[in-house]
């Protein structure tokens, strides 16, 4: 029964001008999906962060110095050391994580937080035109297969509805809400212990 319903997801039982227009959508949104990621890693690659003040990234491990250096090597900057620089940091996931994870310097975190979640989302490489279309298409594939929506037709192979779904994300906020608080304070207890002045005022990057 899931095969056939698959089949019909696919598009076998549309019929001449429907079954053209739905392959045609089909191909531009592998195109789209394509785009959509080539941007996101043109603009990882893209950035790149220049230090030359230790000071600026204390709190980094050897490791994460190391791998710093010899990126700033590898862009032209041949006497780099882990030890005096200089650091290059990127938004590969290992140069993201040490900087967000060790790094003191509060202004350093969140400049490479807001450029790592902000990846592709201005200038040549804007992923919004991308996603509008992406949304746009989705719907026309979904009312071509008879569903008002695109969620009504994600779901229609799996063992739940657009409403259950909806129902268990609800249930389980509601279940977690009292301990993602008492986490938070926990956190806030914790900075406030180790002198930080951003205690009050806790972020994503801290």
């Amino acid at each position: 029964a899931v095969s056939l319903k698959e089949a019909v997801l696919s598009g076998v039982s549309l019929e001449g001008s429907k079954r053209e227009e739905f392959n045609k959508i089909q191909q531009e949104l592998t195109k789209l999906s394509r785009k959509f990621e080539e941007n996101v890693f043109d603009a990882t690659k893209k950035f790149e962060k220049l230090v030359t003040d230790k000071k600026e990234i204390e709190g980094l491990p050897a490791t994460a110095l190391g791998l710093a250096a010899q990126t700033a090597s590898s862009k032209g900057h041949e006497n780099a050391t882990a030890e005096n620089g200089p650091w290059m940091i990127t938004l590969d996931d290992p140069s993201v994580l040490s900087v967000i994870q060790h790094a003191r310097n509060r202004a350093l975190r969140e400049e490479i937080y807001r450029a790592y979640v902000t990846r592709a989302s201005s200038g040549e490489l804007d992923n919004t035109p991308v996603i509008e279309q992406i949304l746009k298409l989705r719907l026309e594939k979904a009312k071509l297969l008879g569903y008002n929506n695109y969620s009504k037709l994600s779901m229609a192979t799996k063992m739940a509805t657009v409403s259950k779904a909806q129902e268990l994300l609800e249930k389980l906020r509601i279940a977690s809400w009292n301990a993602a608080v008492q986490d938070m304070e926990d956190v806030r207890r914790f900075s406030k212990s180790q002198g930080a002045p951003e205690a009050d005022d806790l972020a994503h990057w801290d």
